[in-house]
């Protein structure tokens, strides 16, 4: 996906003539972002809870899929 995404950016900056290099992340990299998302995740979600908190449970939700999906890259 990040490969695709750096591609599509390319090619923008070529219409645009413009230069910006995105980076590309190494799989370790990418595996301790997903354990820290993952981590955070699981700690807004459950500060959600325990505070009724519906904003910081959603928050934690997305955190804990991008977490799945930072690992799922990291594979690739």
């Amino acid at each position: 996906m990040i490969k695709e995404l750096n591609q599509a950016c390319e090619k923008v900056n070529h219409i645009f003539g413009v230069s910006v290099k995105l980076p590309n992340p190494k799989k370790k990299t990418l595996k301790a972002a997903a354990v820290y998302n993952f981590i955070i995740g699981v700690g807004l979600v459950v500060a959600g809870i325990v505070l009724r908190v519906r904003s910081c449970a959603l928050l934690g939700g997305v955190s804990v899929i991008s977490s799945a999906v930072l690992r799922k890259e990291s594979r690739n």
